[in-house]
């Protein structure tokens, strides 16, 4: 008998967890082109797979690698994702544990005795194990378990995704930052320049050679200057502040010239870059699992319609006497089946399948939502590096041009040929045109950190 039931529960852990009533999972197709549309302008060739380029890699500048690094160690939106990610995985563990037997044990001590003081006291000794274990014939747990697994692994991706947007967030205001403090000292430049023109135009009007007005011509674009300036250093403040806010540090900020050309390597991509490399991303990654989770969770709803099968079994202990309660003639066994079967809950179970397939579908719409807004992310950065790189060979040929203009306005106006009117045009659309160029490089910056993040921000470190 004693092998019988010994078969019997082996045989039970065995069946328990064998039927999965889920749906197979079947990824989306892929609701966008197969591959995106390089031109030659955009296209930086590789030798090496693109996939490995970290960030380490792609940042050359060692000072935004440092910013980096400190805002990767101090950044509070890291710390937090880092901790939802210990909230998932309990959270799973909790659930998982449910798949598995249930052992507890038990005692007590009673006492009993009547009112009157001569009357005697009794004393019993209870002690016990307890063995309890659900027979997952469909599944109903182990989807369970399936569901928050998969929200473990959404929620890791979910922190990648915080890691890539914490590194751009921060390489960004690095180089916001250092273009704040050149935009300053062009402004302080020009101030120099326009104030030795502000004194040859005094000189002149002590010779006779020019009249007050172009002398208070000159003082005002002085004036604009100093309030351009005072304007940038209020720039130079904020950008100081947001840059300290994402490293979570207040240590002393660089203030040495910014060099734009030789801060990025651009993101080396091969001639032919397929739309499949949206399914590395973390964000792609995280609507995937969680739709994994979806079609766990249907596989629970379904598996509710079926019986439910319960085992608890038991061995306990009683006795007057502490030292004989634990005696083979004082103890017992009990083993208790129970099988549930739903017959009449008012829909509620077909109202949970229904939510859950519900819910699997919008899941499959937020998959399909990220892979294009994803595939326009990529798209757009592709195109910008055209247009931007376009603007800015165009405003290095027209400050060029400026140069040679404002030169000859000058001597022109020394020999009293034009008016200084034209000399402040030059010096103020030159003055515009550095402000210009410097915007369209910091541009060009962002625009190659938000490709490289689009393509899933590097996939080693």
């Amino acid at each position: 008998m004693f092998r019988l039931k010994q078969l019997a529960v082996s045989t039970a852990f065995f069946l328990a967890g064998c039927v999965s009533l889920a749906p197979d999972y079947q990824r989306p197709e892929l609701p966008v082109p197969q591959q995106f549309s390089l031109s030659r302008n955009a296209l930086v060739p590789t030798t090496a797979g693109y996939q490995d380029t970290g960030w380490r890699t792609f940042f050359a500048d060692p000072q935004a690698r440092r910013f980096i690094d400190e805002a990767l160690r101090n950044n509070r939106d890291l710390r937090m994702a880092s901790l939802k990610v210990q909230e998932a995985r309990a959270q799973y563990n909790v659930t998982d544990a449910d798949r598995y037997p249930q052992l507890n044990a038990s005692s007590d001590a009673s006492y009993k005795g009547g009112l009157k003081g001569d009357s005697a006291t009794s004393k019993e000794y209870e002690a016990g194990l307890g063995l309890t274990f659900d027979l997952d014939f469909f599944g109903r747990l182990k989807n369970m378990s399936e569901a928050d697994q998969q929200n473990f692994f959404a929620s890791q991706q979910a922190q990648r995704a915080v890691h890539i947007l914490l590194i751009s967030n921060v390489s960004q205001s690095y180089f916001n930052q250092r273009l704040a403090w050149e935009q300053l000292n062009i402004a302080k430049e020009t101030l120099q320049n326009y104030q030795q023109s502000y004194a040859f135009v005094e000189q002149q009007l002590v010779t006779g050679s020019t009249n007050v007005l172009a002398l208070e011509q000159a003082r005002g674009v002085i004036e604009s200057t100093r309030a351009e300036i005072a304007k940038r250093e209020g720039q130079l403040a904020q950008a100081n502040n947001a840059l300290q806010l994402l490293t979570g540090s207040y240590q002393m900020l660089p203030n040495d010239a910014l060099n734009l050309e030789k801060d990025l390597n651009p993101v080396a991509l091969p001639p032919n870059l397929s739309s499949t490399i949206l399914l590395q991303r973390p964000d792609i990654m995280e609507a995937e699992h969680q739709l994994r989770a979806a079609d766990a969770n249907i596989g629970a709803a379904r598996a509710a319609f079926f019986p439910s099968i319960t085992l608890t079994s038991g061995i306990s202990s009683s006795s007057t006497d502490l030292t004989n309660l634990f005696t083979a003639s004082s103890g017992m066994w009990n083993f208790v089946p129970k099988i549930e079967i739903p017959i009449f809950n008012a829909g509620r179970n077909q109202a949970n399948l229904t939510l859950a397939e519900v819910r699997q579908q919008q899941s499959v719409v937020n998959y399909e939502q990220k892979i294009q807004a994803a595939f326009k992310d990529i798209a757009d950065a592709l195109s910008l590096r055209d247009s931007i790189s376009g603007q800015i060979a165009a405003q290095q040929r027209y400050l060029n041009s400026l140069q040679i203009t404002l030169q000859r306005a000058r001597g022109l106006y020394a020999s009293g040929a034009v008016s200084y009117i034209e000399v402040l045009d030059a010096e103020r659309s030159l003055f515009a045109t550095r402000q210009t160029i410097l915007d369209l490089k910091y541009a060009q910056q962002v625009n190659e950190i938000n490709l490289f993040t689009a393509l899933g921000g590097g996939w080693s470190e």
